[in-house]
């Protein structure tokens, strides 16, 4: 008889009666043989919520309005949603319950079949080829020295733009959908900063960043261009550029890490420290010995990529008929597509079926998927939309089709409700033997 999985002390935030398997015990492989059989191959990922410190909720991550501010977070409130992340992230917050970070805060679990969460990163350390497939395996293994799910998926949803800051080495798509911001007009005004502007100075630049926390406001917003952004397009962002996100909510996907620079001293949700402006620096993109050292950062700060005057065109990604996945009374769109720095970073496929509509979902590589309307099928699992979600209770919204599901000849996806089921799926790295868009 297959030994029982151990049961970790700690649980996670959102649901703390929910017992978390310690991946690291025996009966790890039982445990993944059970979540692949439960649903025909498609793993049931649990919402991961998360706040920042510098930024306040829009609250359109569709909690219940007393969810928003849970009374161990110190006052912040979520504005994150945290889809599929196989590593810890960086936001500031502490558990005032035990004065440390939340517990494998917005890390991916998968729900069991008695009950029970696994992470996800524990699933694929078990079996990685069975999960993610021999390609994304030995992907992740060449980048990251293990077998990891090689992208991040999550919704940041804040009622002002986010401090403009860059990503060392962590690019970036951005899906910003009507789903997601229902009422928005296309007309809105809700606009990214993006770079600086050409007429720009390496001078004008420092100055700005030596202003840092000495007066009103460093003003590099000031300096840079602003975009309004298209509802249901896709937008990709290159590592290094200088960018303030629209206050939408925002479906993002970026490689699988979390690191960040503020460069902006000043919000609508309050003052930032120069300390804290590199406080998601790791040290192997940003050397600790040179935090507030403002003419090193200048001298390692790209003006090429961030005053390209054809940035916006270059980098966005107006939605395109995906032929392959289309069918009978399914609309299927490419969001994000093409490649980014050279490759195939990742791409966002979005399926609208009509009521009544099934298709067979056999894409070349596993993929995470969310919910963005309606109810229906993936496989085995059931899928809702839904409104006012309580913090601490599931909802079946988001999910993963393994390798062994598409060995098996793929999903059957279907909408069993009156109103169009719509999925949005992200697919990693290299997925596609053509890059879709080319």
């Amino acid at each position: 008889m297959a030994a029982s999985p151990s049961i970790l002390a700690d649980k996670l935030h959102e649901y703390p009666q929910q017992d978390v398997i310690d991946g690291a015990s025996d009966g790890i492989d039982a445990v993944l043989d059970g979540c692949l059989n439960q649903n025909g191959g498609v793993l049931q990922l649990l919402h991961r919520y998360a706040g920042r410190t510098f930024c306040t909720p829009g609250k359109r991550i569709r909690l219940d309005e007393k969810s928003y501010y849970p009374d161990y977070m110190g006052g912040t409130g979520l504005d994150e949603i945290w889809m599929c992340c196989t590593v810890p992230i960086v936001t500031g917050v502490i558990d005032t319950r035990t004065n440390k970070a939340p517990f494998r805060e917005g890390e991916a679990h998968v729900l069991t079949a008695d009950g029970k969460v696994i992470a996800l990163q524990d699933l694929i350390t078990a079996n990685p080829e069975a999960v993610m497939g021999e390609k994304v395996t030995a992907f992740s293994k060449e980048m990251f020295g293990k077998a990891t799910w090689p992208i991040v998926s999550k919704k940041f949803d804040n009622l002002n733009p986010i401090p403009n800051h860059l990503h060392w080495a962590k690019w970036e798509v951005y899906d910003i959908n009507s789903y997601d911001n229902p009422g928005v007009s296309p007309s809105h005004y809700h606009t990214t900063a993006m770079g600086l502007y050409p007429f720009v100075t390496k001078d004008q630049f420092l100055d700005c960043m030596k202003q840092f926390g000495k007066g009103e406001y460093n003003g590099i917003r000031h300096l840079a261009p602003h975009t309004m952004m298209r509802l249901d397009n896709g937008f990709t962002m290159p590592n290094g550029v200088l960018h303030s996100p629209t206050d939408l909510c925002t479906h993002e996907l970026h490689v699988t890490m979390d690191e960040h620079f503020l460069a902006e001293d000043v919000t609508l949700d309050g003052r930032i420290s120069a300390e804290a402006a590199f406080y998601a620096c790791r040290e192997e993109d940003y050397p600790k010995s040179r935090h507030e050292d403002w003419d090193y950062l200048v001298d390692q700060f790209d003006f090429v990529t961030n005053q390209d005057p054809d940035f916006v065109m270059k980098n966005s990604r107006p939605a395109i008929t995906a032929e392959e996945f289309s069918a009978d009374g399914v609309d299927a769109k490419w969001i994000v597509y093409g490649e980014l720095l050279g490759d195939q970073k990742c791409s966002i496929l979005r399926l609208i079926l009509k009521p009544g509509a099934k298709v067979n979902f056999c894409p070349e590589c596993p993929t995470m998927f969310h919910t963005n309307g309606g109810c229906g099928r993936v496989g085995g699992l059931a899928v809702n939309y839904n409104q006012n979600m309580i913090l601490g209770e599931l909802y079946s919204e988001i999910g993963f089709i393994t390798q062994v599901a598409l060995n098996n000849g793929g999903v059957e996806i279907e909408n069993t409700g009156s109103e169009p089921l719509v999925l949005t799926f992200d697919f990693p790295q290299n997925a596609h033997s053509k890059t879709p868009g080319t």
